[in-house]
């Protein structure tokens, strides 16, 4: 009887791993659901001043039982809950609990060391959820009290309802985000149940929850692998970090990635060639200006997004939606106006998408402080960037170090103003929107301003901001290096204050919580566009001729639909693959060896806008010299160009290549041909086929094959976006940095450590002494099932057929 028994003992086990309805548990053994529990961590980045975000003591597991947070701290025995009674403990918090001021409380009441990490779980509730929000970015965005602080104008203005946490130092408190709702769900119960039971224990209650037909089960428990570097560490310490036997090792990557930016019209001229007479690029009006270039005027945004966890950074109102409408601004831009109406206007017109902005600006303050304040400064010649082009009179140059690996950014007119656009994709009152004014530059009369005002219609408003500062964006870059000399303005889906509903830098900031309305992106891209158009004639601008040449986008064009569904819910869609392989192909076409190095990390599906680290993998561009890569160089032995192979690469990422690869189409399409007539676009299906168009007539112009497989003329640029006082470090590898000799100590300096990719967190219910009971039930399978073989064997030799039934009777007994 005993083997039977220990066999209908282990199918029962066996067969109830999950619940009848099939969602998760741990009510049964056996059971491996959460083995590697299915989180997103909270990682920490290391700053100029120390670290922020989470991470474990060690590489020892931190372990502890799950105990809900609420169910604690709304009990009525809540006052008799201390660091004496409490057992090591993993805090368990829906997403709307976890506070700055929640997690002082947790660690206040463990006294420092009881609590193991925390558990945060999806909320599926948007609307309830958005009642108790709080963001976890702090009230004044990269403000007051955050590493950004030096570098944003009016930086004590409470855009936010936020609390800070985004930059808390939780060195010792592992934490991971729970987004599968069934897995949430037990997982909240389960620890409800155990606090309750806890409650229960130090209230001199009997009776325990845990108590099923007279056996108690032992608790459920969870098990942080999430180390993220020694305390006290910084970014300078982790970049300088030298091993036991002296060596250098850095122990983390920057973070950083790519802006692009692309002029309408005719390109500048390149290298210094003339003084852009006959290109359409000379200023008649203020030839002291720029050498007598026309001036910019700018419309930007940022492309990246963040949150307490970097891989679920969705984005949704506060980089998709931006992303959007800068775009088909772009498209609408291009479509509207030929290259050679844009060379007789006033001003030229630039589109930017600035990476990094939430971490320091980084994208736009690494590009205006190389056109501009101070501007670049090449250590080493300038060279070519395809070291065969060398006697090419208008070749690419790039620059060895501090490595660029494209420099036309130096032959950009005066920026004498800026458009950028924030959060259009949720309004904080129907149908308007908020201009938000510098009150300096070039326009500082209000100009600007009145031409977005002036844009308004009978059913949409667009009006000035009531905040009297400008919220961060790219602008505030510009207002901070010029000191004020250049300005201009931010078109906004908020007036005073973020909309509260819109999760600012939160992983709640997603499609799934929140409602983004297409109409306003749509309606946003036109203003944009229209607006654009009225500050490219300058002085001589008319907001109603703007309003009648372009007219309003439909939320359902095709380009608008397809690209939405791209930047909300698949970043790995067709229409960004394919421009960003073109991109890719294009590269490789012309480049000395024809070969390149792929196409970049995908957005993701869902996307995820996280700025990611900085290496040649993920953006940073290299040199190769005599076959050798480096991520900045001066060796005098090997000099560059000795070969015609040396040359520059760089691999963005597919957002950013894919944003290259639209601009060029939306901009590139608008030259005349050689009799002035509007270009006939020729099809293709690689760069090769472009290579005899009669347009792209400019002197700096190249024909390419877009993604939309017609020949364009190139408009778009890439820019490096790396924390200013970070630089590559010479004749090494990529990846290796050093902090810049020039390091202002302004800038925040974010850096994120090196880690196992096999963290994670376990749950499990601890053993206890039914891991005896667990281990003799299967032995004694084990053994059952040796001993049941045995006899099996034996008595298949002497069955015999019965003719009757034409059946063979097997009979066996092991009662005995």
């Amino acid at each position: 009887m005993v083997c039977r028994k220990s066999f209908l003992l282990l199918a029962a086990s066996l067969a109830q791993t999950r619940a009848g309805n099939g969602k998760p548990t741990l009510d049964y053994p056996f059971q491996t659901s959460f083995r590697k529990l299915p989180q997103t961590p909270c990682v920490s980045l290391f700053t100029r001043e120390g670290r922020a975000g989470c991470g474990a003591y060690s590489r020892e597991p931190m372990v502890g039982a799950l105990l809900s947070w609420s169910a604690l701290s709304q009990s009525n025995y809540y006052g008799r809950v201390s660091s004496s009674t409490l057992p090591n403990f993993i805090a368990v918090l829906d997403e709307y609990e976890y506070t700055s001021d929640n997690v002082d409380k947790i660690i206040a009441l463990s006294n420092g060391s009881l609590l193991q990490g925390i558990i945060v779980l999806n909320h599926t509730d948007s609307s309830e959820a958005s009642m108790y929000y709080t963001s976890p970015e702090s009230a004044s965005p990269r403000g007051q009290n955050t590493p950004s602080e030096n570098l944003t104008p009016n930086n004590d203005y409470a855009w936010n309802n936020g609390d800070g946490l985004m930059h808390k130092d939780m060195y010792g408190i592992p934490t991971g985000y729970v987004s599968d709702e069934d897995i949430a769900d037990y997982i909240d119960t389960a620890s409800r149940q155990q606090a309750e039971e806890y409650l229960i224990e130090i209230s001199d209650i009997e009776k325990s929850v845990f108590e099923e037909d007279g056996v108690k089960f032992p608790p459920i428990m969870a098990e942080f692998d999430l180390y993220m570097g020694p305390e006290g560490t910084d970014s300078k310490t982790c970049l300088n970090w030298t091993d036991a036997d002296g060596s250098w090792s850095p122990k983390c990557l920057p973070l950083g990635g790519n802006s692009i930016w692309a002029v309408a019209g005719s390109p500048y001229e390149r290298n210094g060639n003339g003084d852009g007479d006959g290109d359409g690029n000379a200023d008649e009006r203020r030839t002291e200006d720029a050498d007598g270039k026309k001036p910019i005027v700018m419309v930007s945004t940022n492309i990246d997004a963040t949150s307490m966890f970097h891989e679920d950074a969705r984005g949704a109102n506060t980089a998709a939606s931006n992303i959007l409408t800068v775009l088909m601004a772009a498209k609408m831009f291009g479509e509207t106006v030929t290259d050679q109406q844009l060379d007789q206007m006033e001003n030229k017109v630039m589109f930017s998408f600035f990476q990094g902005e939430n971490y320091g600006y980084m994208g736009s303050r690494s590009f205006f402080r190389d056109v501009a304040y101070p501007g670049f400064q090449c250590d080493s010649s300038t060279v070519t960037a395809i070291a065969k082009n060398k006697d090419d009179a208008d070749a690419k140059m790039a620059c060895l170090s501090p490595l660029r690996h494209d420099m036309d950014f130096e032959n950009l007119g005066d920026i004498v103003n800026m458009i950028s656009v924030d959060q259009v994709g949720i309004l904080g009152t129907n149908s308007t929107f908020y201009v938000h004014d510098s009150n300096s530059g070039y326009y500082s009369d209000g100009a600007l301003s009145g031409i977005l005002t002036g844009l308004s219609s009978d059913d949409w408003n667009i009006v000035a901001a009531s905040a009297g500062a400008i919220p961060p964006t790219p602008l505030s870059s510009l207002v901070n290096l010029s000191g004020g000399t250049v300005g201009g303005v931010v078109l906004a889906g908020y007036d005073a204050a973020f909309v509260d509903t819109s999760f600012y830098m939160s992983h709640s900031d997603s499609t799934k919580k929140v409602s983004i309305q297409m109409k306003s992106i749509a309606k946003a891209a036109t203003i944009v566009a229209r607006a654009a158009l009225a500050a490219a004639y300058g002085e001589y601008y008319e907001a109603g001729s703007a309003m009648d040449a372009i007219e309003d986008l439909d939320k359902d064009d095709e380009t608008f639909t397809t690209l939405a569904s791209c930047l909300f819910s698949n970043g790995s869609c067709e229409l960004l693959t394919n421009y960003a392989t073109m991109e890719n192909e294009n590269m490789k076409a012309v480049s000395a060896s024809e070969s390149s190095y792929g196409v970049g990390a995908s957005l993701g599906n869902p996307p995820n806008y996280y700025v990611s680290v900085f290496d040649w993998r993920n953006g940073q561009a290299f040199v190769q010299v005599d076959g050798v890569t480096y991520g900045s160089y001066n060796k005098e032995d090997k000099e560059y160009g000795a070969s015609d192979k040396d040359e520059f690469f760089i691999r963005p990422n597919m957002l950013e290549a894919s944003i290259h690869g639209l601009l060029n189409d939306f901009l590139g399409r608008g030259s005349v041909d050689s009799n002035g007539d509007t270009a006939d676009l020729k099809s293709c299906s690689s760069t090769k086929d472009c290579s005899n168009v009669n347009y792209c007539q400019s002197s700096s112009d190249q024909a390419i094959c877009s993604g939309s497989k017609v020949c364009v003329c190139s408009r778009s640029h890439y820019h490096v976006a790396l924390d200013e006082a970070i630089i590559p470090s010479q004749n090494n590898f990529t990846g290796v940095f050093v902090v810049s000799d020039d390091d202002e100590g302004v800038s925040p300096m974010y850096t994120e450590p090196y880690w196992d990719s096999g963290i994670g967190v376990r749950v499990y219910r601890d053993s206890g002494d039914t891991a005896t009971w667990t281990l003799a039930l299967g032995a004694s399978a084990a053994i059952c099932s040796v001993v049941a073989t045995y006899f099996m064997k034996s008595r298949l030799q002497k069955e015999k057929f019965t003719e009757k039934t034409n059946q063979i009777y097997l009979t066996f007994e092991f009662d005995n």
